[in-house]
């Protein structure tokens, strides 16, 4: 069956667009656009937007020796994570593959854990088999939960406005609880797009209220330039940011180092965890079979004499240039136009090994023809620092 965001009433615009993310046993739809994709971006970068993010689920672990348990079990050094504290991790099976890109988010007195909804309950079940001894308790609570981010410079403005009793914003990779119209709300900090971003883990049932909380605010202030956005949006900014995601860019077939992100999620100088035996000959050898790149396509940029710009789609094949009727190697996992590059396009893709090395110029399929690239020195096209 279907899955529908608890705010999906709300929604009558003739304009909304959506697509399904998951699995055929597990679908979510996500909204893609509300119909102004310019001004939606635009509100990233100058204002703020509040993204409705059904697809994602959350995982409850309490207990008392709960950091102990997962610091043996996931890629992150977590035995000394203190409340307020969060991180990423990869949660991997015996052969040391991806199974889940996990957001730890620690309190107090338990840990919510943001994940793919579609692999809440599978992550739940087979953390717990490891489960003997130990004073942990792990629960699928995606069905009592909902996530709301926002994202932007005024995303503080936002909370600072409808929070019961004041709000005091964590720094990245922090968080605390607020409380938005009597409703007790976890707030996640982690800048998906290069902006502020705050991720609320909201009850389910009251998910309605605080988001209309976080629209009224815009309404009652036009300098916050509050707007909704869909997927396409936060796309479009997470790509400039440099943050290729889990069943996207990379996926379950792939080890941590082919991921791009091995350097954000993984912790080589812990003790063991599984998977970790890969991990570390992979990375003592200095051997991978693939990874995830950045290409940068700058001939194709929008100029007033070039109004037309060829944009590769995600699974277009990468070729080594001039031999673009050879075995390709790689494929596109995501695009998009990039504003804050000039309009350029830019993607992140999968490359075997040997061409991924910054400065490759290759070239990829793009709209029926072969358009040159060149892999970029990083993942990140774009951050407040360079521009």
């Amino acid at each position: 069956m279907l899955h529908e965001s608890p705010i999906t009433p709300r929604r009558e615009s003739e304009d909304l667009t959506s697509i399904v993310y998951g699995t055929d046993e597990h679908p979510t739809r996500v909204i893609e656009s509300f119909g102004d994709l310019d001004m939606e971006y635009a509100s990233i970068r100058k204002g703020c937007v509040v993204f409705d993010a059904p697809h994602l689920g959350s995982l409850t672990i309490s207990g008392d020796e709960r950091l102990g348990f997962l610091n043996n079990m996931l890629t992150a050094k977590l035995d000394d994570l203190t409340p307020g504290s969060s991180i990423g991790s990869f949660w991997l099976n015996r052969q040391g593959r991806i199974d889940a890109d996990l957001r730890l988010v620690q309190q107090d007195s338990s840990m919510t854990v943001r994940l793919d909804r579609h692999l809440a309950n599978a992550s739940a079940s087979s953390l717990e088999g490891y489960v003997f001894a130990e004073d942990v308790e792990i629960k699928d609570t995606s069905a009592e939960t909902h996530w709301i981010s926002l994202h932007g410079p005024t995303a503080v403005r936002v909370i600072e406005s409808i929070a019961d009793d004041g709000f005091t914003p964590p720094e990245p990779n922090g968080n605390t609880t607020v409380t938005i119209s009597g409703v007790e709300v976890v707030l996640d900090r982690e800048d998906l797009t290069g902006e502020v971003g705050y991720w609320l883990c909201v009850p389910v049932g009251d998910a309605a209220k605080v988001y209309n909380a976080i629209m009224d605010s815009g309404e009652a202030d036009p300098s916050l330039k509050l707007r909704e956005t869909g997927w396409l949006g936060i796309n479009t900014a997470r790509i400039e940011a440099g943050n290729p995601l889990f069943n996207v860019d990379f996926g379950p077939d792939n080890l941590p180092a082919e991921s791009g992100i091995m350097d954000r999620r993984v912790h080589l100088a812990k003790g063991c965890y599984l998977g970790q035996e890969v991990v570390a000959r992979m990375h003592a050898r200095g051997v991978r079979k693939q990874s995830v790149v950045a290409l940068r396509l700058d001939s194709q940029r929008v100029t007033m004499e070039q109004q037309q710009v060829l944009q590769p789609m995600s699974g277009a094949h990468v070729h080594v240039r001039g031999q673009d009727t050879e075995t390709p190697v790689g494929a596109v996992t995501s695009s998009t136009i990039s504003p804050m590059l000039g309009a350029i396009p830019i993607c992140f893709a999968m490359l075997k090994d040997a061409h991924t090395a910054p400065g490759t110029e290759l070239s990829v399929q793009a709209e029926g023809q072969h358009a040159p690239c060149v892999v970029a020195d990083t993942l990140v096209f774009w951050s407040h620092a360079q521009g």
